[in-house]
């Protein structure tokens, strides 16, 4: 998920249950397209309302009890979908394979096929993301 500032949250199952980061790094880079299409801002002030969005502009505080629950409906909702061919040009300006990532959505690979035969760089990524040992230092972090 993306949050205001820049910031994406991701699963610590992404880092602990793939051997290396392309799939995480998938996952960032899906979305951030997903951020260019939804200010993270907007969807916090939709969410509370007209008369609290205006007390937060005019005061910096939001009426107690109004966020109850946001947090917890951001991280358990269903991510939008991301068009696979802007997905795939992000994949090629990284300089990473789509390929770990559509199989991590789906093993089979029959609904991220696009992905998969879209790949800018079979059989590898051409940028590691990072390396072996700091990929094996983030799995312990996050697993202990």
């Amino acid at each position: 998920r993306h949050l205001p500032g820049g910031i994406i949250l991701i699963n610590r199952a992404l880092v602990e249950d793939y051997e290396t980061p392309d799939v995480a790094a998938g996952h960032v880079l899906a979305e951030t397209l997903r951020r260019a299409r939804t200010d993270p801002m907007a969807r916090l002030l939709r969410t509370l309302g007209i008369g609290p969005t205006l007390k937060l502009l005019t005061t910096g505080q939001v009426p107690p009890g109004r966020l109850a629950g946001y947090g917890e409906s951001l991280l358990t909702a269903t991510p939008d979908p991301v068009d696979p061919g802007a997905l795939l040009v992000e994949f090629a300006e990284a300089r990473l394979s789509s390929s770990p990532y559509a199989y991590a959505l789906d093993i089979s690979g029959e609904s991220t096929l696009a992905l998969i035969e879209g790949d800018p760089v079979r059989g590898g990524s051409m940028t590691p993301v990072l390396s072996d040992a700091d990929w094996v230092s983030l799995q312990g972090i996050c697993g202990g």
